[in-house]
């Protein structure tokens, strides 16, 4: 499992806002540092689901120096010099696309409704049940909880 590096910073209108020195098109803003975590995880899990679905590989993730280099050359008028910027380590998400075959066992009732739930939607059961878990309450967009 990756972690890349997301730099928090302090901008003078108040709050934060979000960089990733690995994913130029990374960019955000948030009030708190609680929304920093919240909003830039999020941020981060987006890119890289979005290089897993353009088959792009992920970048490397940068080291603490490179994090904080990158952190130094973002500093402009809009940054409050006042308070440091923050570098927090986000663990990428799993965006292994590899189909894995596996076993379940489900009463037959459930099994035949969610095949036609699926033929309905003019999905496969694979596709169903793992459109489902990302939405599942807790997966927050990107899969389930566990």
């Amino acid at each position: 499992m990756a972690y890349y590096f997301l730099i928090f910073l302090p901008v003078v209108e108040g709050g934060y806002a979000i960089l990733s020195p690995d994913y130029p098109e990374l960019t955000s803003q948030a009030d708190t540092l609680e929304e920093c975590m919240t909003m830039g995880a999020d941020a981060l899990a987006i890119m890289a689901e979005e290089y897993a679905k353009a088959r792009r590989p992920l970048p490397e993730p940068s080291s603490m120096a490179q994090a904080r280099t990158f952190a130094v050359s973002e500093i402009d008028d809009s940054v409050d010099l006042s308070r440091e910027p923050i570098l927090q380590l986000i663990q990428a998400p799993n965006v292994d696309m590899t189909p894995v075959k596996i076993s379940i066992s489900l009463p037959k009732s459930d099994l035949e409704a969610i095949d036609a739930k699926a033929r309905r939607l003019g999905m496969t059961r694979s596709g169903l049940l793992a459109s489902a878990a990302k939405v599942y309450p807790g997966g927050k967009g990107r899969g389930a909880s566990c």
